[in-house]
């Protein structure tokens, strides 16, 4: 008899569970359907917040791959935090403009967010500014920068740093690494602003930046 109720039972909850219709499902486990924002990381934006602005644009920028009007709303909302002075901000957006999602690409824009957010000191947007110099994003291409805003961001402990750093250090000769860390402490200590050697011994390309 006992066997018999534990199948009945079985039975039950099988058909209890296969009977749930969408509107039982929670919205943000269903395909398509953004994350819901939260009221009050809204309201806190709305009030000029610049991190819930940030907030928002990231959990939106997460669910934008097919649906260009969430993608701006993003977008939106990291200019206001961005012009908010919102370092963190300012490196999403120009990562966005680097990499043309979301925004038509514009490597003067990313150019110039991302190093507003290396200037104040953040970490991933020292990071960013050494790859943008390495790859001649943006800027003119200039490995000695990269090492300098490459150093300073893993001084910061930013952990990718460290090996950005320490690859493109593979690529300067012992002058230009001294000078490179030399020049590391000068803008680390506000003394000068990262500053390239003018030619690369051996291989005739100038590495001046503009």
């Amino acid at each position: 008899m006992v066997p018999v109720l534990v199948m009945v039972a079985v039975m039950a909850a099988v058909i209890a569970l296969g009977s749930r219709t969408s509107d039982e499902i929670p919205a943000q486990n269903l395909p398509g359907v953004p994350t819901p924002i939260d009221p009050y990381t809204l309201r806190a934006a709305h009030e000029g917040d610049a991190a819930a602005q940030l907030r928002i644009a990231k959990t939106l920028l997460l669910d934008s791959a097919s649906d260009r009007a969430q993608s701006l709303e993003a977008v939106r909302w990291l200019r206001a935090a961005a012009d908010s002075e919102h370092p963190g901000a300012m490196v999403e957006l120009g990562k966005l403009y680097r990499s043309g999602f979301g925004v038509l690409q514009d490597y003067d824009q990313a150019a110039r967010w991302i190093r507003t957010a290396a200037a104040r000191g953040d970490a991933e947007g020292m990071l960013e500014l050494g790859r943008l110099y390495r790859d001649g994003v943006g800027f003119p291409r200039d490995p000695v920068r990269a090492y300098v805003w490459f150093n300073r961001a893993a001084a910061a402990l930013n952990i990718e740093a460290v090996r950005d750093r320490d690859e493109i250090a593979r690529s300067l000769d012992a002058d230009e690494l001294k000078q490179a860390q030399a020049q590391s402490s000068k803008v680390e200590s506000g003394e000068a602003e990262a500053d390239p050697v003018k030619e690369r011994r051996g291989a005739g390309e100038s590495v001046t930046a503009g």
